[in-house]
């Protein structure tokens, strides 16, 4: 009788036990050696909206937008009460402005442009946009969503509600997107500016003629470091390798990596260094000035990216995640940033 109690009371502490067998086998040999995987192929589009807006204006309204690119003047455009055709109302009699007016404020409803469109200072945008062609957000204009076939300038104190999308998009100083902002070339962000998300081939901080060159692709990386306690990594002038750091990591100036690091506490690059893989920070992450770095940024909290420095390759498009970011002019980023908080372009 003694043994079926012993035996049942083993099988329970063992059934108790079980769950924490994997907790207890990485407290006594740890694994976490590495970066975080990440695919420089991810294609990482913030493109959602503006194609979703393409397929809505086929699916709910007709607009065969093939058709209408082959010939804008002729298509045909059966309005209605969620559907308006508009054009530049610079070029409109008084009575056709006002009903563009009425138009433009109303919400649920969507203008199309058939050429280029322009959007006079101060003005308040409800509907939604499509454009041909170009479209110039005036100074102080509030837009809520917009896409334009070819370039986008959104004047000075403009806001954006939720998104702008264009082959070329520029945002002059002061504007303010509060979702996102997409591009199929580049976004250019004159300082200072305010984001959420951002997203092109290049997207350009100001002045970019001072940005160092993209860091070439690195060979495969075979070897690995893992430091405990807070490092200063980069008396040599050129490291290979991966790093992990167990505590904040500070990366000497002027230093060529050809790996990674990931940093549990904060996580410095001094200023001139070229880093071939991925930034990876439990804290925060400062970039210092005229740095290249290839791989992603991820930073659990700030991001600070200093003047003229350069994120990814127009080729390699990478990622940039964080709570907050705040760049300095002459920066460019290859790919798409996500603040999950705030971005910031300083002055």
């Amino acid at each position: 009788m003694t043994g079926n109690y012993l035996l049942l009371s083993g099988s329970v502490l063992v059934l108790l036990l079980l769950p924490f067998i994997p907790a207890i086998a990485e407290w006594l040999r740890p694994t976490d050696f590495a970066p975080l995987p990440m695919r420089r192929d991810q294609p990482n589009s913030l493109t959602f909206f503006a194609n979703s807006f393409r397929t809505r204006l086929f699916e709910q309204h007709g607009v065969d937008l093939a058709a209408l690119k082959v010939a804008p003047e002729s298509y045909e455009i059966r309005t209605s009460k969620a559907l308006s055709v508009g054009q530049d109302v610079r070029t409109l009699p008084a009575d056709r402005r006002r009903a563009l007016s009425r138009a433009l404020g109303q919400a649920n409803h969507i203008v199309l442009f058939r050429d280029n469109a322009w959007i006079a200072p101060g003005s308040r945008v409800r509907a939604d946009l499509y454009v041909l062609n170009d479209i110039e957000v005036g100074e102080g204009a509030n837009l809520r969503a917009c896409l334009a076939e070819r370039n986008v300038v959104v004047g000075k104190n403009a806001v954006v509600q939720r998104w702008v999308h264009g082959a070329r998009v520029r945002l002059l100083g002061n504007t303010r997107v509060d979702g996102r902002v997409t591009a199929e070339y580049t976004v250019m962000f004159l300082p200072p500016a305010r984001f959420e998300r951002a997203g092109a081939r290049s997207v350009l901080f100001g002045n970019v003629a001072a940005t160092p060159a993209p860091v070439e692709l690195p060979p495969p990386i075979s070897s690995r470091q893992v430091l405990d306690g807070d490092v200063e990594i980069g008396f040599d002038s050129t490291l290979h390798g991966d790093y992990v750091v167990r505590g904040d990591c500070c990366v000497v100036a002027n230093v060529s990596l050809t790996g990674s690091i990931k940093s549990h506490g904060n996580l410095r690059i001094g200023a001139g260094s070229r880093i071939g893989g991925s930034l990876t920070s439990r804290k925060n992450l400062d970039i210092g000035g005229g740095s290249a770095v290839l791989g992603p940024l991820i930073s659990f909290e700030d991001i600070v990216i200093g003047p003229n420095c350069r994120i990814g390759r127009p080729d390699a498009p990478t990622t940039l995640v964080c709570n907050r970011l705040m760049v300095s002019p002459g920066s460019i980023v290859h790919g798409v940033i996500t603040a999950h908080e705030y971005a910031r372009v300083l002055a």
